[in-house]
């Protein structure tokens, strides 16, 4: 773990609390509520996070960027654990966060709000010592990786707020599963010429356009139904 940088953490702080204002403008009249209870998840999904990974050490597991760059199928098994961990603890920190998840937006609000927290955090605690631009870039980035790489969870919880348990955990594994794949993916792509830098934007790419997809086809949805309510 780096050594504390007061300059690193302060940028962190502001990028996590910045990226999450600006998602809780979707939902005005809860602005103040979701940015606390978003950052404080992000707080408790990281604390599992690093505990999941004290714990893998315990055991004998090296969770390790090194292992990641030797390449390999333990390589991969690395990246999906890395995965798996990392989004198994954001969806946690969103389910503790989660107040009126049925209302429009605020899955997706919490769900930013929790990867910013777990990014400002993770950048403060991985990063060098010595702020550079570089380190300060990533932390101002992070929470934006972070965001679309959770995405999967965010959609699945929106969808599961109004259904019964089974339907909802029918649908919040695959997502774990998914969001955990793409998390596994971008970190991989980075430690290989390729697909390198185009891998990893391609995995955080991926779950954006299928929002975009998903909030079109609901558009079409709700405009012909808007029309018949308005006709005589």
């Amino acid at each position: 773990m780096a050594t504390f940088d007061p300059i690193l953490a302060g940028f962190a702080a502001a990028s996590a609390v910045g990226w999450t204002t600006l998602a809780a403008a979707r939902a005005p009249s809860m602005r103040r509520e979701l940015l606390l209870r978003g950052l404080l998840g992000g707080t408790a999904a990281f604390a599992l996070a690093f505990s999941g990974y004290a714990l893998l050490d315990g055991s004998g597991v090296r969770v390790t960027w090194e292992g990641m760059l030797a390449g390999g199928w333990p390589a991969v098994g690395l990246a999906l654990l890395i995965g798996l961990l990392e989004e198994g603890a954001k969806l946690a920190g969103i389910l503790l966060a989660a107040r009126d998840l049925a209302r429009p937006g605020v899955a997706l609000v919490l769900t930013v709000g929790v990867s910013a927290g777990f990014a400002g955090l993770e950048a403060v605690s991985a990063l060098s010592e010595a702020t550079t631009v570089a380190s300060l870039g990533r932390a101002l980035l992070a929470p934006v990786a972070h965001a679309a790489l959770a995405l999967p969870l965010g959609l699945a919880i929106a969808w599961s707020a109004r259904r019964r348990l089974p339907a909802a955990l029918a649908v919040v594994g695959p997502a774990l599963l998914v969001a955990a794949l793409l998390h596994g993916a971008s970190d991989l792509s980075l430690t290989s010429n390729w697909p390198g830098r185009l891998g990893f934007a391609l995995a955080l790419l991926a779950p954006v356009l299928a929002l975009f997809a998903y909030a079109r086809a609901v558009g079409r949805t709700r405009a012909p139904a808007a029309v018949s309510v308005q006709a005589p």
